[in-house]
């Protein structure tokens, strides 16, 4: 069973793009070193014939200079002293006649050929590195005839061109090991990675939301794919535990409004017994409904700009027109209120968004703070650059425990619960300004309360 595991984990390695990325990079490694190695090759060759060549051409000129000097008979004795102390190496020499007979050396007899030239020798004397060699040599035939001919064993570039190749082939097998060995382990590491994230999706579908992929800390490409992951996760969680308590908020603030809605219908239907008494019971009935379905329409508003629909649609929008319009549209019902609403607002300030949105956040602020403020009160709409817009009031203002939830929908403090609204006045205030990139924030005034406005 262990063997079958263990097979089946390293094919599945042999699969992972990981492994052939590896096998890849290996591959392109060994067409290079092949580069590398003929050009290595050729030039080392052409280097070590090359200075071989030179070495005979001189030898072989030297000798014909001193033919020059002394004649043929200085040139014989200069062959053999040389032959015999060897100061120049395993240097081979060939000293022919103009009848082409051979007057000294340790080569036999050939024909004359001028330059460079190679042959193979069969040595009888063992001086060679085999009985059969190959040999490079220089000849010059001289004025008289005679010829010249300087040779060198080629098997030391053989061997060199040997040795080449022997360390290309062990370098390349080496190299390929590595690469294998490197590939398995480096495919194993990520195949770990990959099944952590594995384990992590299956427990999120199996329902535990909080689960998240652990963070290495190299920093790493994976690790900062885990890190968008995981805050993808966390969106997630926050979005599917919004959508619960909206559910939750839904069946409990709703329930309500539709009961009252079927009691008027009920009596209606058992005491009702004029024209009249069934028009006042339709009146409120679709009083009841028209709540209800404001309510619905604030839901889908504000789903509509938590999604960034329109955002499409912005354009330059001047702030300060729309806050001075949104004042005195409110200034009326102020004063039937018995308020005081203080505008102070700086000119020409402009932001990019949608205008019809901006004067629906500007308004539910206003509208809000006339709500839950006794008579008598001062509200304030203040704008200045930045933007930053600021609604305050000296009203009761709202406990620190509870300012982040008034953001949330359907929510409502206890003291409201007597007023009219649905708890979305905020909610969509804050949806709208997070859409047009701004934040907003509750600050205690002592007495009373402000909500600031700017951005980011």
């Amino acid at each position: 069973m262990s063997s079958a595991r263990r097979s089946r984990g390293l094919s599945r390695i042999l699969r992972s793009a990981s492994f052939r990325l590896t096998l890849i990079y290996a591959g392109l490694f060994v067409v290079s070193a092949i580069v590398l190695f003929a050009t290595v090759y050729v030039q080392a060759t052409s280097a070590m014939q090359n200075d071989m060549q030179a070495v005979l051409r001189t030898e072989a000129f030297q000798l014909a200079e001193i033919h020059r000097r002394a004649g043929l008979l200085g040139v014989a004795d200069q062959i053999t002293r040389r032959m015999n102390f060897r100061t120049r190496g395993p240097i081979y020499y060939l000293l022919e006649a103009p009848t082409q007979q051979v007057i000294v050396g340790n080569l036999p007899g050939m024909p004359p050929v001028n330059g460079v030239v190679d042959f193979v020798h069969d040595d009888a004397s063992g001086e060679l590195s085999s009985a059969r060699s190959k040999l490079t040599g220089y000849g010059i035939t001289l004025p008289d005839g005679s010829f010249i001919l300087v040779a060198q064993d080629a098997s030391r570039l053989i061997d060199m061109q040997h040795a080449i190749e022997s360390a290309f082939a062990v370098g390349a097998a080496v190299t390929l090991l590595l690469a294998i060995a490197g590939g398995v382990l480096l495919s194993g590491g990520f195949l770990r990675r990959i099944d952590t994230i594995g384990r992590t999706s299956r427990a999120i579908m199996a329902g535990d939301l909080s689960a998240r992929i652990p963070v290495r800390g190299t920093n790493d490409e994976v690790d900062q794919l885990v890190v968008s992951l995981n805050a993808m996760l966390d969106r997630i969680q926050h979005l599917m535990e919004g959508l619960r308590q909206v559910s939750n908020d839904i069946a409990h603030d709703l329930r309500t409004p539709l009961g009252r809605l079927r009691q008027r219908l009920e009596e209606a239907r058992e005491h009702a017994t004029t024209t009249a008494e069934y028009a006042a019971a339709a009146d409120a009935s679709i009083a009841e409904a028209d709540v209800l379905l404001e309510t619905f329409s604030a839901l889908l508003r504000i789903a509509q700009i938590e999604a960034g629909a329109q955002k499409s649609g912005f354009a330059d929008v001047d702030l300060s027109e729309v806050a001075r319009q949104v004042g005195e549209a409110y200034g009326p019902s102020a004063e039937d209120s018995q308020h005081k609403l203080d505008l102070r607002i700086e000119p020409g300030i402009t932001i990019r968004g949608d205008r019809q949105l901006l004067a629906q956040m500007l308004s539910n602020l206003v509208e809000n703070a006339l709500a839950h403020t006794s008579s008598g009160s001062t509200v304030s709409l203040a704008l200045i650059k930045g933007p930053k817009i600021t609604v305050a009031d000296n009203g009761p203002g709202i406990p620190a425990e509870e300012r982040e939830r008034v953001f949330d929908r359907f929510y409502r403090l206890d003291r409201s619960r007597t007023t009219t609204g649905s708890g979305l006045g905020l909610a969509l205030v804050k949806a709208i300004a997070s859409l047009h990139g701004l934040s907003i924030k509750l600050e205690d005034r002592k007495p009373g309360l402000a909500v600031i406005i700017g951005g980011n």
